[in-house]
């Protein structure tokens, strides 16, 4: 009978609601591209990415997750004309690039399970089936290689 009455339905709304406004508070994360290179990046990363990563159906486009501006593809602004779309990239360009390859960086607790080096890998290799096939050979490939150089800050402009 208590079951039924309003009563406890009142009361049951109140707890949920009560528990459900806590005050939740977290210490800001530390932002990944802080610890990064961009110098490094743009000689050596970005042009990996370019290369591998930008076509329209893949990261090419605006909607992609993981996106990567490059010549004669995807550009922060409509280019007006065909010279617009296939000059080199702006410093804005760039560092969106960078900023978007960085955000792999956040929150992993190894440079191994970062996705940028992880999801193209093949499956053989702890590789996390990327949706366009394995792009690294295995983590010997110089691409791999030259990327984890970058996240741990190992690596040099060539």
């Amino acid at each position: 009978m208590l079951r039924n009455s309003w009563g406890w339905r009142i009361a049951m709304f109140a707890m949920l609601v009560g528990s459900a406004c806590s005050v939740v508070e977290n210490e800001p994360a530390a932002d990944p591209a802080a610890s990064l290179s961009e110098q490094v990046f743009r000689c050596n990363v970005e042009p990996i990415l370019v290369k591998q990563c930008s076509y329209n159906a893949c990261h090419g486009i605006i909607g992609a997750s993981f996106r990567v501006y490059s010549p004669g593809k995807l550009r922060s602004a409509v280019p007006a004309d065909i010279d617009g779309a296939i000059a080199p990239l702006t410093d804005q360009e760039h560092h969106a690039n960078f900023e978007s390859a960085a955000g792999f960086s956040f929150g992993i607790t190894s440079v191994d399970d970062n996705w940028l080096l992880r999801k193209p890998l093949p499956s053989r290799e702890g590789g996390y089936e990327h949706a366009g096939g394995a792009i690294w050979r295995g983590i010997g490939d110089p691409q791999y290689v030259a990327i984890r150089a970058w996240a741990t800050n190992t690596g040099a402009c060539k």
